[in-house]
């Protein structure tokens, strides 16, 4: 570590040491987190800052709750956590990486936070089973790796308390959006399409894999909350015991019937509807996905309250992505987007505003989507939605 340019910089309420960025930077200037010998990612900090929140929002009923961060680079997630979120009483910080062990024990002493975030140098899966076979499991675990999650889910489901919350992230969107059909079929068990709905289709798919996944454990999922920002993949779960509630969470996959010709989508519960569907030959099926709500209303509610009361969270970008997601709620799984719309209809594109403002004077709802900022979910028939882009097209 002493070869190594470092810096010292804030984030939230802690500072930390962190790899010199200009040592790392690309031809156009902008700083690559993977060439440098440890992993930190200034452009992940909503991502820790949203954390902070949840975790503060669900220990609130658990408290104090045991927290592990099982690929944690610099520390920086599982030191926030300590700093600043209440209701904490201890954080495992992991990372398999020497050099990072080395600056998660300096970012320890650096924040004064010894007595509560101790640092280990395992192999993640083997740090959770480790602690699952000492007797020790964890009411948080959060996965937040370089790529897709899954190698991590087995032995985080494994390790965490009935009741406990996994905070997982993926950043392989282009498998998820169906870029690379095969490798997400290998790795999530599920079929993506290329779509204008592929980003929340990434959120589904993600979240059908950990519902499928905790069910091989008897495991139930209720899904706390979940969203799409820049290049990835957030999801917050809670876990529930019991083979009857696995299989409910089972009953909540499901599959997307997507016509290329048209854009219209729709969503199906189980194989035996798509046998309904007419064989032709501009229907494509994506799934298992999850068909359920993405958010969950109370604990929105909570979470935002969080942010209200720490005024280094409350900031515009994170408030109205909360907002985005809580206007979400109890819409139409996926979404149209308006660019979409055009190119099917040949037309020119009017504002989406006005675009929303005509589907609810027809009497129909019609929100903005929080991952997309030309997309947009309503319960009107395409022919409706058509109508109003055709009256409104310059």
């Amino acid at each position: 570590m002493e070869k190594i340019p470092t810096q010292i910089i804030r984030e939230g309420l802690v500072k930390l040491i962190v790899p010199e960025f200009s040592e790392y930077l690309r031809e156009n200037g902008v700083y690559e987190p993977t060439w440098a010998p440890v992993f930190y990612n200034p452009q992940m900090k909503l991502n820790r800052d949203l954390s902070v929140a949840v975790v503060e929002a669900y220990s609130e009923a658990k408290k104090p709750i045991l927290v592990a961060d099982i690929l944690a680079g610099t520390g920086v997630r599982g030191i926030r956590f300590a700093v600043e979120a209440d209701n904490i009483d201890k954080v495992y910080i992991n990372d398999k990486n020497p050099i990072a062990y080395e600056f998660m024990v300096k970012n320890i002493e650096l924040n004064n936070v010894e007595n509560i975030v101790e640092a280990e140098n395992l192999d993640a899966n083997l740090m959770l089973r480790y602690h699952k076979f000492a007797g020790e499991v964890f009411d948080y675990i959060d996965v937040d790796p370089f790529g897709s999650p899954v190698e991590f889910i087995d032995s985080a489901l494994a390790s965490v308390k009935i009741g406990g919350m996994l905070g997982i992230t993926a950043t392989d969107t282009a498998v998820l959006e169906g870029k690379h059909v095969n490798a997400c079929v290998r790795k999530y068990f599920s079929r993506p399409i290329k779509s204008h709905f592929s980003k929340e289709l990434a959120i589904r798919i993600l979240l059908a894999s950990i519902v499928q996944r905790a069910a091989s454990q008897e495991l139930g999922v209720s899904v706390k909350l979940s969203y799409y920002d820049k290049y990835y993949v957030r999801a917050y779960v809670v876990l529930v015991k019991g083979a009857k509630k696995a299989d409910e969470s089972l009953k909540k996959l499901g599959y997307v019937v997507f016509n290329k010709r048209s854009g219209e989508y729709f969503v199906v519960n189980n194989l035996s509807e798509l046998l309904s569907i007419s064989a032709d030959k501009h229907y494509i099926v994506a799934g298992p996905i999850w068909c359920g709500n993405i958010c969950e209303k109370e604990f929105l509610s909570k979470v935002s309250k969080v942010i209200m009361r720490k005024e280094h969270l409350k900031y515009k970008e994170l408030i109205r992505l909360l907002q985005m997601l809580n206007a979400e709620l109890n819409m139409p799984p996926l979404y149209y987007s308006i660019d979409m719309l055009g190119k099917f209809l040949k037309k020119s594109i009017p504002p989406l505003t006005s675009l929303i403002e005509c589907l609810i004077s027809n009497g129909y709802s019609a929100v903005r989507v929080h991952c997309d900022p030309k997309g947009f979910k309503t319960d009107a028939p395409l022919e409706v939605i058509y109508a109003c882009f055709k009256k409104l097209s310059p």
